[in-house]
C-alpha cells in the first residue's frame, strides 16, 4: 500500500531540492488527506491558518508532472488571496442558496484568473481521466482581467437566467457546481465556509496567514535562486509583503468613540459643586437632586450613514458602504444609525438597529449631489455622517461648513478621488487599498 503523506513530503522535497517556490511554501503549510471529490484543495481552518487538502486515491493515480501543475495552482490561489476575497464577498448575505451561488461563481472565476496568471496546459490528466481547465474563453471572457470582472460578468449572465426564470435557484447551482467540477484541478467547497462570528476578522486572520507564510517560503528561497522565479509570481509575493494597513473601519469606531466620550449632558443627579457654597453644607450632606446640576457625560449617539448610489459608484463601493453599516451595528447596538442612499436625492431613508434592518436592494444609481444628504443628516441632529462615495460629486468645500452636521468623515471608495471633499471633514481614503 502507497503511504501517500510520505509520497507528498516527498515531491515538495524534490521541489525544493529543483529551485522552486511552491515547494518551500507548501512545506510550511498544514496537510490533511480527505476524501474529496476532487484531487486536491486549500481551505481555511477554524484557527485561521490554511491546510492543504488532498484525495489519497487520486494523488496516487496522478502523474508527478500534473500534480506539480495542481499544486502551483493552489498555490496561485493563495498568493491571491482567493479565500479571504470570497469571505468578503459574502460576508452581507443572508440567504444560504445565494451565498452558495456567489461561491460556486467566484470558484470559476478564480479559476479562469490563475490557471490564466500560471499557464496552465488546457488539459490534464487527473487519475486517468482527462481534465479540461477552466480558461476564460471556455466561457465566453476576455482574457487578462482581474477576478472580480470575470465573478461581475459570469454573476450577470447567471442571474439573467434567473430573471426570466430559465431555471430556478437550486437548478442553476447545480449546474454550476457541475461545470466547475468537471473542469476544477483543485476543490474550494470551504471556502466560504468560516463558521466565524465575524467575517471580516477571520479574513484579515487569513490574510496575515498567508503573508507570513509567503514571508517565511521566501525567506528561505535563497536570494541568488531567486532569478528562477517567474515575474508575475514575484510581483503577488511583493504585494503580500507590503506593509499592513489598519481597516478603515478601525479608524472610522475611533473617531466615533472620540465623539460619544466628549457629549456631556445635564444632570439633576449630580451637584455643581461650583455652587453647593450656595447651599451652605458639606460634601457629606449633599442632596441628591440638586437645584443646581452638575453634569455627566451623554453616551447616546446618533449617527447618519450616507451611500452614494450614482451611477459611478460599482456595486462593490456600494456593498463596501452596507458592510460599514453592518460593522457599526455589531459593535454598538446602542448607536441610533439613520441610512440615507442619494444620488441626486435622498431615494430612501431607514433607521437600522440590527443587522437584518439593512437593505441591500439600493435605489438611484443616476447623477451625484450629496449636499442633500448631508442637510438631512444635519436636520436629524446626527452627530456624526459618515459618507461613502468615489467622491466625483458637486463641489462640497464650496459649501458653508454651517449647513453640514458636527462632524463629517469621508470615506472614499476604490478609484475615487476626495479634491471635492477633503475640506470640509476627515478623509479615509481607501480609494487605492
Amino acid at each position: 500500500m502507497v503511504d501517500t503523506d510520505k509520497l507528498i513530503k516527498e515531491l515538495f522535497a524534490r521541489m525544493i531540492l529543483e529551485n522552486s517556490y511552491w515547494g518551500y511554501l507548501f512545506s510550511i503549510v498544514r496537510r490533511r488527506p480527505v476524501q474529496l471529490p476532487i484531487i486536491m484543495g486549500v481551505a481555511p481552518q477554524q484557527d485561521g491558518t490554511i491546510a492543504l487538502m488532498y484525495n489519497p486515491d487520486m494523488v496516487i493515480g496522478t502523474s508527478e508532472q500534473v500534480l506539480l501543475k495542481i499544486v502551483e495552482h493552489e498555490g496561485m490561489h493563495l498568493l491571491n488571496n482567493h479565500i479571504s476575497r470570497l469571505i468578503r464577498l459574502i460576508s452581507n448575505e443572508t440567504n444560504p442558496l445565494r451565498i452558495k451561488l456567489l461561491s460556486v461563481i467566484w470558484n470559476i472565476a478564480a479559476d479562469c484568473s490563475v490557471n490564466e496568471q500560471m499557464g496552465m496546459p488546457e488539459t490534464l490528466k487527473i487519475n486517468g481521466e482527462e481534465t479540461r481547465p477552466h480558461f476564460p474563453k471556455n466561457h465566453d471572457l476576455p482574457e487578462k482581467h482581474a477576478t472580480e470582472f470575470y465573478y461581475h460578468r459570469l454573476l450577470k449572465n447567471n442571474e439573467q437566467q434567473l430573471k426570466n426564470a430559465e431555471k430556478s435557484l437550486e437548478d442553476l447551482i447545480g449546474q454550476l457546481k457541475e461545470c466547475h467540477d468537471n473542469g476544477s484541478t483543485g476543490n474550494h467547497d470551504q471556502w466560504g465556509e468560516t463558521g466565524a462570528n465575524d467575517s471580516h476578522a477571520f479574513a484579515r486572520k487569513l490574510e496575515n496567514y498567508v503573508a507570513s507564510t509567503a514571508r517565511e517560503a521566501a525567506k528561505s528561497f535563497n536570494s541568488n535562486r531567486r532569478g528562477t522565479l517567474p515575474s508575475y509570481i514575484q510581483e503577488l509575493i511583493q504585494d503580500l509583503l507590503q506593509p499592513p494597513k489598519a481597516p478603515y473601519y478601525h479608524i472610522i469606531c475611533k473617531l466615533v468613540r472620540g465623539s460619544r466620550f466628549n457629549k456631556i449632558r445635564r444632570s439633576p443627579t449630580r451637584v455643581n459643586r461650583k455652587r453647593t457654597y450656595v447651599l451652605n453644607i458639606d460634601d457629606e450632606n449633599l442632596p441628591q437632586i440638586s437645584p443646581f446640576p452638575g453634569r455627566a457625560r451623554d453616551f447616546t449617539f446618533s449617527l447618519g450613514v450616507v451611500i452614494d448610489t450614482s451611477g459611478s459608484m460599482s456595486n462593490e463601493d456600494i456593498a463596501e458602504g452596507l458592510s460599514g453599516i453592518k460593522h457599526i451595528i455589531e459593535k454598538d447596538r446602542f448607536c441610533k444609525t439613520t441610512v440615507l442612499e442619494v444620488d441626486t436625492l435622498i431615494g430612501k431613508e431607514y433607521v437600522c438597529r440590527k443587522v437584518s434592518d439593512i437593505n441591500f436592494k439600493v435605489t438611484g444609481r443616476g447623477g451625484t449631489t450629496l449636499f442633500p444628504g448631508l442637510e438631512r443628516c444635519k436636520q436629524l441632529g446626527v452627530d456624526v455622517a459618515l459618507v461613502f462615495t468615489d467622491g466625483y460629486c458637486e463641489n462640497i468645500n464650496e459649501i458653508s461648513r454651517s449647513l453640514f452636521p458636527k462632524k463629517v468623515i469621508w470615506v472614499i471608495t476604490k478609484g475615487g478621488t476626495p479634491q471635492n471633499v477633503n475640506q470640509t471633514g476627515f478623509v479615509v481614503d481607501i480609494s487605492d487599498k
